[in-house]
């Protein structure tokens, strides 16, 4: 036992380095801060989240669905977040031959490896179960004390859902991967999938809960949760007072992980040893270069690195593709949108202002800057050798993002426009403020991963989805697009909706002249300084 206590806070001490801010340990950070920013972020999310949609429950007399929601909710975001974590940490680890070395059990080292993977798993669901907790009791639900008991109970139990998920998810990513020529292909192919069956996930949970807030289906639960929702079925029912259900639940959760534990730790170094081997690589052939520009020759190398990483790809392309479907979505439902939007209890919100917000709120998670620099790793080199200027390689990095970014916010105003009837002023307004949002998203990223770079990450997911850069331009983002919201909001009753969304366009245009004259100096010494 002391030996996997042992193992096991090495291996979480290994997953939380990756949270790190800077790169001495004066100026560092602590991983466990950062683990505490991410359960702060939990808790806002959870409670705005909880606390709306348990008032619209609670008068629909269904306020029991909250419980089933907000579990599907906690077991999706931990799959997303560790199911590449799964791939790095459990089976592509530097440490594996090291750790079996040593005179502890294959079973100790696979167990000590998946409990870091729950730890993280265990912040998200009893961070996003609190909230939802508390919403239960202040709309009238029934439990006090044991109440909270039983959730906390739950909460433990349900995290370790998302970790067997992500183990195996994890496992058939490394294995499918290192299958076949082509690598990179197939892992596009695998991102996709899984990302596919996160959306089909969240599509029916949003499904299930408008059709039971509508009170069409009354108190059949269980047919909107059939099948894929029979977890959260028995969470829901052991939480609010079948203390048998809970129990139930909580040995269908732990006995899963003991048995996948068990299974691979009996050819865990023969596990490790096939997924290092790949496939047959086809042979080099010599050919013709095409001469290209500076310029040109630096986007295509960006093209090259973002299409070409998978987890760099679907991390911060997911937000691009919503906006290009709500775009067609939009122009398809017409008119119909203003009804829709009046029945979901939004007509009364400016509708240019709540097109504005959701735009930049969208765009916020498209951060692909944020990790551009840590991304170069240890051929960092090149580009500081090679015949360009230290402003044309960022202006280069962020010209990249605005490439990506740009005809997917034309296609999202020309749809916004056409399904809420927008006049020409209006979406010249609504354009005009997306771009410079996103103008100030790709040069914002960028300023915070070059101060906040992290270059020497273990593979591609801690950069993308771990490092503080990556996270801090997220959440900036996020924070910038609520500022630019409340600003608007505010000043709509003074000067109008129009000029006030203008008057903010032109706020970010000015940011984003600073920021790029901040790259120019400041910047492109800290980018020549990075080793």
């Amino acid at each position: 036992m002391r030996k996997f206590l042992i193992l096991a806070r090495v291996q979480l001490r290994a997953l939380l380095v990756s949270f790190r801010i800077g790169g001495s340990r004066r100026k560092a950070v602590s991983g466990w801060a950062a683990l505490a920013l991410m359960a702060a972020l939990c808790l806002y999310i959870s409670g705005m989240y909880s606390f709306s949609l348990g008032g619209q429950l609670a008068g629909a007399g269904c306020l029991e669905v909250l419980l089933l929601l907000m579990p599907a909710m906690a077991v999706i975001m931990g799959l997303v977040f560790t199911a590449f974590a799964a791939q790095g940490v459990v089976f592509g680890g530097r440490d594996g031959d090291l750790l079996l070395s040593m005179p502890v059990s294959a079973f100790a080292v696979m167990l000590a490896k998946l409990t870091a993977l729950y730890v993280e798993n265990l912040a998200f669901c009893a961070f996003l179960m609190l909230p939802a907790g508390a919403a239960w009791l202040w709309f009238g639900g029934a439990g006090g004390v044991l109440f909270i008991i039983r959730l906390l109970t739950g909460a433990i139990f349900l995290a370790m859902l998302p970790t067997v998920l992500s183990l195996a998810a994890g496992f058939l990513l490394s294995w499918l991967g290192g299958r076949f020529a082509n690598r990179k292909a197939v892992s596009l192919l695998l991102y996709a999938l899984l990302m596919a069956g996160v959306f089909f996930l969240v599509f029916q949970i949003n499904m299930a809960a408008g059709t039971l807030a509508a009170g069409t289906m009354g108190m059949n639960i269980q047919g909107a949760f059939t099948g894929w929702g029979i977890p959260f079925l028995l969470f829901q029912k052991g939480v609010c007072g079948d203390w048998e259900t809970l129990v139930m639940f909580c040995l269908l959760n732990a006995a899963p992980v003991l048995l996948t534990v068990w299974l691979f730790a009996k050819n865990y170094q023969q596990v490790l040893t096939g997924l290092r081997s790949h496939g047959k690589r086809p042979s080099y052939r010599l050919g013709r270069l095409r001469a290209a520009g500076r310029r040109k020759a630096l986007l295509r190398k960006e093209a090259a690195r973002y299409f070409g990483t998978p987890i760099y790809l679907f991390n911060t392309g997911i937000g691009l593709i919503l906006l290009v479907a709500a775009g067609i979505a939009a122009a398809v439902m017409g008119g119909s949108l203003r009804e829709q939007l009046a029945l979901a209890g939004l007509g009364e919100f400016p509708l240019l202002t709540l097109a504005a917000a959701a735009m930049s709120f969208t765009l916020s998670t498209a951060a692909v800057t944020g990790s551009s620099v840590s991304l170069e790793g240890q051929n960092l080199w090149i580009l500081k050798e090679a015949p360009v200027s230290t402003r044309e390689v960022l202006d280069g990095k962020a010209a990249f993002q605005l490439l990506l970014t740009v005809p997917c916010l034309l296609v999202c105003t020309l749809g916004l426009v056409w399904g809420l009837k927008m006049s020409l002023a209006e979406g010249a307004v609504l354009l005009l403020f997306a771009l410079a949002f996103a103008g100030f998203m790709a040069l914002m990223g960028l300023a915070v991963n070059l101060l906040f770079p992290k270059l020497d990450a273990v593979n591609d997911m801690v950069v993308v989805k771990q490092s503080a850069a990556a996270m801090l331009s997220t959440f900036g983002g996020m924070i910038g697009a609520l500022a630019c919201g409340g600003a608007v909001w505010a000043l709509t009753g003074v000067v109008g909706e129009m000029p006030a969304l203008a008057g903010c366009a032109a706020v970010l245009l000015l940011a984003c002249l600073l920021l790029r004259r901040w790259l120019h100096t400041r910047g492109a010494e800290r980018f020549m300084d990075l080793s």
